[in-house]
């Protein structure tokens, strides 16, 4: 084989790869919630999608119903980006509102195709302990923060400001 041919063999092998994972800096927001487990205890793990959506709720906010049908219009309209939600323990059982069983009902019936994370404290203060759910946070390809949508702030975010984020960032 000629050197030619041999570096031909090598850049085509190379650029039919899979692509390779991002990782995430220690301690970056995105980097915590890959770190973290389902609620079926599997590892979340990074992922090559052009964005993350991340959507913290809770079973019995109605906020959050309308939130998660957004997210599956979206959902289906972004097939690359990932969804990820998550349930902090003291939010789902405010007022003895919810519970595991009562969690896991909700996401089987209402968003079937959501990965759900139930937060610790330490992943909760990651994301800087939001007090109202939904909050919705949007995560680039490298993990950096492109937006955060609280309730507290400002209205959530309908399908058509969220889709002209995610083809922004290439989703």
């Amino acid at each position: 084989m000629t050197p030619q041919r041999a570096i031909a063999v090598l850049l085509a092998v190379s650029c039919a790869a899979t692509p390779v994972t991002q990782d995430r800096a220690p301690g970056s927001v995105l980097g915590n919630i890959e770190a973290s487990a389902d609620l079926d205890g599997a590892p979340v793990g990074t992922s090559t999608a052009p964005a993350t959506v991340v959507v913290v709720f809770a079973s019995w906010c109605q906020h959050c119903k309308v939130e998660l049908a957004v997210l599956a219009s979206l959902r289906a309209a972004h097939p690359r980006i990932r969804i990820l939600g998550i349930s902090y323990k003291p939010h789902e059982e405010y007022a003895a509102r919810g519970s595991e069983t009562a969690l896991r009902a909700y996401v089987a019936a209402s968003a079937p195709w959501l990965r759900v994370i139930a937060a610790d404290d330490a992943l909760f203060t990651a994301l800087g302990r939001p007090p109202k759910v939904p909050t919705i946070y949007v995560f680039d390809h490298a993990g950096a923060l492109a937006a955060q949508y609280d309730r507290r702030q400002r209205r959530m975010p309908d399908a058509e400001e969220l889709g002209a984020l995610l083809v922004r960032l290439g989703g």
